[in-house]
């Protein structure tokens, strides 16, 4: 009922502060490919290099690097399948699918998948923004997942809650910090991120190069890895 009522009161509310923070950033996004390093202190220790990618509405990739072939997790909106090179080794099209967890996540945080029909937004209250958090937003998706976002005085996103499932290593409410925000073609985005599961540090993470709005990412780039471009 709460989920429902939230629902119903949020679809009713303007988008001032949605539109703001995107104007901000320096616009709408449709693509991403990022290359990032990531300092990783839960289940597998240590320094990783990887490159992620986002397709408005839902699409989602991660290719981690190893000293071996590169492994490949990919999400095309409907299915979830993981690769070694390019050989495919699970796929995964039920609700629960770990990656599509990320995928959510990522669409929730980059703000453009938070305009589509359905999506209902509400503002946070003063009293449950986290210090250097200005303002706040709750988005809702049409199955109840809920996210949270927070925004500094300049209208950047600066911290973010929300589901994420990292089995076998752990699963739930994520709490995000970014920071370091630089120019990224005609974007501003961050640079430099820290997840905590509760209290516990699960990643620090720095990107290394972005390219925006990539030509060569299309729809098919989620369903094979040979397909999926990198940034340099």
């Amino acid at each position: 009922m709460l989920v429902a009522a939230l629902l119903i009161l949020a679809g009713c509310a303007p988008r001032p502060l949605l539109e703001r923070a995107i104007r901000a950033r320096g616009g709408p996004l449709t693509g991403l490919v990022s290359r990032t390093e990531a300092r990783v202190y839960v289940g597998a220790p240590g320094t990783w290099q990887s490159t992620h990618a986002l397709l408005v509405p839902d699409r989602y990739a991660w290719k981690i690097v190893t000293t071996a072939d590169p492994l490949y997790h990919l999400f095309d909106g409907a299915t979830a399948r993981s690769f070694v090179g390019t050989a495919e080794v699970s796929s995964d099209a039920s609700p629960r699918a770990p990656l599509r967890s990320h995928a959510r996540w990522t669409a929730a945080v980059n703000l453009d998948a938070l305009r589509a029909p359905g999506v209902a937004i509400a503002p946070l209250p003063v009293a449950d923004l986290p210090a250097g958090v200005h303002e706040g937003l709750l988005a809702i998706f049409p199955d109840g997942t809920g996210y949270r976002l927070g925004f500094d005085d300049h209208t950047l996103l600066v911290w973010a809650q929300g589901f994420l499932d990292f089995s076998p290593f752990g699963k739930g409410d994520v709490t995000a910090r970014f920071g370091n925000h630089r120019r990224a073609g005609r974007l501003l985005l961050p640079f430099a991120t820290s997840y905590f599961l509760g209290a516990t540090a699960i990643v620090d993470e720095k990107v290394l190069a972005v390219c925006v709005d990539p030509p060569g990412l299309t729809p098919a780039s989620f369903g094979d890895p040979a397909k999926l471009p990198d940034c340099p």
